[in-house]
């Protein structure tokens, strides 16, 4: 009993470490180490889940509810993906058959090790005692991005040799692209620092944030000392100046008052006020960072978002373009999941072969999965999220309080709208194998009520 209980506590501990750890996905783990890149791009929060995966199935025999959500949707989604094969000779890319179907084989498993943390994060999460250690972990991750941030923005204006060489190391990871360090507007940089903490991209910083908030806010509601780290998470935010954040943040607070009023939820004067102040805060930290003219600024950033000259802009609508005309190529099975970089180049218009980085990307997930797995895989998606909110819906309706207790029902819609704020900033990039985005839906099949006596909410 003594050994299962160390392994429980170790498997525990290393699901924390990840949660903690979840934007640090500029960081190579075997690069650091070894000084040399092998192409996995092993990330710390995906260590830390493996070794939470292992000790799971040691724990429970390998007999674990862990292995049973791999029925119904998830082996749908899996076939779609295998299927998608079809279409690498369909399509006829002619690049070296090697290459295609080694990234094939490489984005098959990439996809499954995603699988693996949402199912992880599941199971888990079932267990209500690891709710406040997991609250906990994911609020230190936020305040370390929060210091790393700030220190970002120190080293911008008055460069520090001692950061840049912590910045080599959160930045060791070859999969993740960093850039992005200064606000672009109109036509030139405005010596504005973007935060982006140890995610490198600003959007991707943006898009964990997503994840983030909803469980700080439903802390707040409970304790109001947690109202400090509310504001502190939405100046980061704002501070790194991603418009597609902001957009997915806008989308997740309507999601959030719906699924309020579906509990049934009145908002008093109070509660309104004290949003407000949380927002005047937020808004606060960035003119601190960006000067007294922030709300200028703010505003033009966000009307950027309607210029197509902006090249922001052009780089996702022609991979936008390029992906559709993928589809049209091979409607049914796609062009093979991960193939769409092999493809753009003789796809987009003369103009869009200005609009890429060496690898280029759809923009957009959804589009992502109807070019490369076709009608098949898009309805696999389709049916799945669909399937998802339906039963979110239901478990919030006030038949259902019988069923599921309060916090339950707060916890519900604290993972409803980080999914929707996550995946909805998916529609403006595709760099999917982040862990956090599959945390947020582990964490919402976790809340949701069983359906039956032994299978998963999907």
């Amino acid at each position: 009993m003594s050994n299962r209980n160390a392994i429980r506590n170790l498997g525990d501990g290393a699901f924390l470490v990840g949660l903690f750890t979840l934007p640090w996905i500029g960081f190579g783990v075997i690069r650091t180490a070894t000084g040399h890149d092998i192409g996995t791009g092993l990330q710390p929060a995906v260590a830390a889940f493996a070794v939470s995966a292992a000790a799971l199935i040691c724990d429970q025999g390998g007999r674990s509810r862990f292995i049973r959500p791999w029925r119904g949707i998830w082996s749908w989604a899996l076939l779609a993906l295998l299927v998608s094969a079809l279409g690498i000779r369909v399509a006829g890319s002619g690049v070296d058959s090697a290459l295609v179907w080694g990234r094939f084989a490489r984005q098959i498993l990439q996809w499954l090790v995603m699988a693996v943390i949402t199912l992880l994060t599941a199971e888990r999460l079932r267990r209500p005692s690891l709710h406040g250690p997991a609250l906990i972990a994911l609020s230190a991750g936020m305040v370390f991005q929060l210091l790393y941030g700030m220190i970002q923005v120190v080293d911008f204006q008055h460069p520090l040799g001692w950061f840049h060489s912590l910045e080599t190391v959160f930045t060791s990871n070859p999969a993740i692209l960093s850039g992005s360090e200064e606000l672009y507007l109109g036509h030139g940089f405005t010596g504005i620092p973007r935060v982006r903490g140890t995610a490198c991209e600003p959007l991707y910083l943006g898009n964990y944030l997503l994840l983030v908030l909803p469980f700080l806010c439903i802390a707040a509601l409970q304790r109001r000392r947690w109202l400090v780290l509310v504001v502190a998470a939405l100046g980061l935010l704002a501070a790194t100046w991603s418009r597609g954040a902001w957009l997915a943040g806008g989308v997740a607070i309507v999601a959030a008052l719906l699924l309020a009023g579906r509990m049934g939820v009145r908002f008093s004067r109070r509660s309104l006020g004290v949003s407000a102040g949380v927002l005047i805060g937020g808004g606060i930290i960035l003119a601190l960072l960006a000067g007294p003219e922030a709300l200028g600024l703010l505003v033009a950033r966000l009307r950027q978002s309607l210029i197509w000259e902006d090249w922001s802009n052009l780089t996702r609508l022609y991979s936008m373009q390029a992906a559709w005309r993928a589809f049209l190529a091979s409607p049914v099975v796609g062009i093979g999941w991960g193939q769409f970089g092999y493809h753009y180049y003789a796809l987009v218009d003369a103009k869009g072969l200005q609009a890429q980085f060496d690898w280029p990307v759809v923009n957009n997930v959804p589009l992502k999965i109807l070019c490369e797995t076709g009608i098949l895989g898009f309805t696999v998606f389709l049916v799945g999220f669909g399937t998802l909110a339906r039963r979110v819906w239901s478990a919030l309706s006030p038949a259902a309080s019988d069923c599921v207790c309060e916090t339950g029902r707060w916890l519900i819609v604290a993972a409803a709208v980080a999914v929707v704020g996550v995946w909805g900033q998916l529609l403006t990039f595709s760099q999917y194998q982040l862990p956090h985005i599959w945390v947020s839906l582990g964490a919402l099949l976790a809340f949701l009520p069983r359906t039956d006596t032994g299978g998963d909410p999907v």
